[in-house]
């Protein structure tokens, strides 16, 4: 089997090879952490540098949700990169199922950068003020940064995945696969 098929659209056998290759290295990635984390979550010094952690800021939802369920992050981390190995693999060997699964994942990767575009509060901490004063001239000019950044990666990256979500589900990509 040749790596980019003749009478197939070359662009999106070359794509799928390039996110198989990402995620494969992802998949690998997340496997070590997690198993780092296992280890670590094994020991009673984490456990107890833990519980003498403070934090100067309020952190983000979404930092404080990983921080709460963090076994569950990493693996999360872990099937969601197994799930886009096994996508792009079959989307690279035209199959159905893996055109409906690349094409849910996108849509659900569009959607979280809409949501990150619209709140970016969620992954950004919140300025350090006090009664409308800054408390930290520098961390709240990096928070601004940080927050523009995000819309901007959000709008870029969510878009793009949409994009890619549409051309999977509906026009001349669809008939490729069987």
């Amino acid at each position: 089997m040749k790596l980019l098929p003749d009478g197939k659209s070359r662009t999106l056998s070359a794509l799928a090879l390039a996110a198989a290759a990402g995620a494969g290295f992802m998949t690998v990635l997340a496997v070590r952490d997690l198993l780092t984390l296992l280890n670590v979550f094994g020991t009673p010094a984490f456990y107890l540098g833990l519980a003498r952690a403070t934090l100067p800021t309020e952190m983000p939802p979404l930092a404080g949700l990983m921080v709460r369920h963090m076994r569950l992050f990493f693996l999360f981390s872990f099937f969601f990169w197994a799930s886009a190995l096994a996508l792009s693999l079959g989307v690279w060997a035209r199959r159905q199922w893996a055109r409906r699964g690349a094409a849910a994942m996108l849509y659900l990767l569009a959607a979280a950068g809409l949501l990150l575009l619209l709140f970016p509060g969620l992954a950004v901490p919140k300025p350090l003020l006090y009664r409308g004063i800054s408390l930290a001239p520098e961390f709240n000019a990096s928070v601004s940064a940080a927050a523009f950044v995000a819309r901007v990666a959000a709008f870029l990256g969510g878009g793009l995945c949409l994009w890619w979500a549409l051309a999977l589900d509906r026009g001349a990509l669809k008939a490729e696969f069987h």
